[in-house]
């Protein structure tokens, strides 16, 4: 994708996502797993977005908007062009004292480039927190020394990598690797980054990581990079809200958007992904007459108003903020005992851990969610799927963040539940019995 390039929620029809406490299972129990948890701040860490504030024209020319918008996100992690003195340097001083946090793509003047860095890490200490190399160099052709292509590429990187170590001001801040050479090509990344780079869009608005045909779009995107042995960042990924049909590069509409990009965050943690940035946060420039793909991409539309995207990340990184009064005796333990059956293959769960010591198990059910024949949105029946804690939850909390940041139902004193999974992110939040009610 080329990086150099508050509305009213629609209404929504809540379903149940539980479908209703489950009757004794009988026999004996099945054997519960304890399972170990992501610290949701952690996991919120991993959350990012790309921005373009080095555009001069457009929606991001209003700096403000793009703080504003960010924290109401819950996000603070961006990825942009590196400042090139249009626009002026403040703008970047403005946002990291909002608390954004930059990654900052290389461009060409690499010298001034990392004098940049420098300069804003030292206006705002830890403002910046990685350098990446040149992006899709397949798409963007650079040159070094007489060489083109991919190879100048690999070959600036390498040069990237040494003058980010020496920079003192720069220190303990890694190195993503450049996007848009063929990594089978390649055997070492070695004194080159100290993070594997991928991009990956999912096409003919497919889920981001299983899809019934075979196509893996986040398992093929971090299988391309796994031989290097590092951790990895997806630097780019995403769905444009132009609904289409048709095959390829396809748009869908903007509740298809959310449960896309929720998914695919969700995705992204669960495998391991240390940062995921989806493109982008705002519609660059209007498009009514929905000619160009590029400018539908955004969180927000290019008047600054949320699309259900931005409300569905709003709503998760809220659910996951909020804590209540515990006792400090009682948030010791990293892991919960559950057991879940009947899980479709394309189904996933992932358990997360909040401040105040509660539980959060992620749910999401990976099926169809676009029509590609007629550009329509499509809804698969909710997957029943049974948890079993081995003993009483004090309380559990369901949430679709599709829907809102409050809990849809509440359960108490339960061991067992049949939750209905739908085809996007459902949350829920477990209070153990070892942990004060609320």
């Amino acid at each position: 994708m080329k990086l150099s390039l508050a509305a009213a929620r629609p209404p929504l029809a809540a379903f149940s996502l539980v479908a209703g406490l489950a009757a004794s299972l009988g026999g004996s129990a099945a054997h519960a797993d304890a399972v170990r948890a992501m610290p949701a701040q952690d996991f919120i860490d991993t959350l990012a977005v790309n921005t373009h504030v080095n555009y001069t024209d457009g929606a991001y020319v209003n700096v403000h908007n793009v703080a504003d918008d960010l924290a109401w996100l819950g996000i603070r992690h961006v990825r942009d062009m590196m400042p090139t003195g249009t626009p002026p340097f403040d703008n970047y001083v403005y946002l990291a004292r909002r608390g954004v946090k930059f990654n900052f793509l290389m461009r060409t003047n690499i010298d001034q480039a990392i004098d940049q860095a420098v300069a804003l890490n030292t206006a705002v200490p830890g403002s910046v927190v990685s350098i990446e190399g040149f992006n899709e160099v397949d798409n963007f052709p650079v040159t070094y020394n007489g060489l083109k292509g991919a190879a100048a590429g690999l070959a600036l990187q390498r040069e990237i990598y040494s003058r980010v170590r020496n920079a003192s001001a720069l220190a303990g801040v890694p190195v993503y690797d450049l996007t848009g050479y063929d990594p089978k090509l390649v055997d070492t990344r070695a004194s080159s980054a100290d993070y594997s780079n991928t991009h990956f869009y999912p096409q003919n608005g497919e889920q981001p990581s299983y899809n019934a045909n075979g196509d893996r779009w986040l398992p093929a995107a971090l299988g391309s990079v796994k031989k290097f042995e590092l951790p990895v960042v997806v630097t780019e990924f995403g769905y444009f809200s132009m609904p289409q049909s048709g095959w390829y590069m396809l748009g869908v509409d903007e509740p298809t958007q959310a449960k896309g990009v929720l998914n695919g965050y969700m995705d992204a943690a669960a495998a391991g992904v240390k940062r995921l940035f989806v493109y982008e946060l705002l519609d660059q420039k209007p498009d009514p007459q929905n000619k160009n793909a590029e400018m539908h991409y955004g969180m927000f539309r290019n008047d600054n108003s949320p699309k259900r995207v931005a409300h569905s990340i709003r709503n998760l990184t809220t659910i996951l903020n909020t804590t209540t009064p515990h006792r400090a005796s009682a948030a010791a333990r990293d892991t919960l005992t559950y057991t879940l059956s009947d899980m479709p293959v394309s189904a996933n769960s992932f358990l997360l851990k909040k401040k105040d010591g509660r539980f959060v198990l992620a749910l999401w059910n990976e099926t169809l969610i676009w029509d590609r024949a007629n550009g329509t949105p499509l809804e698969s029946p909710p997957a029943p799927v049974k948890l079993d804690f081995g003993a009483n939850a004090r309380r559990v909390d369901v949430y679709d963040p599709m829907v809102s940041a409050e809990p849809l139902t509440t359960h108490r004193d339960q061991r067992q539940l049949t939750v209905n999974v739908p085809d996007h992110v459902i949350l829920l939040e477990i209070t153990p019995a070892d942990r004060p009610g609320t």
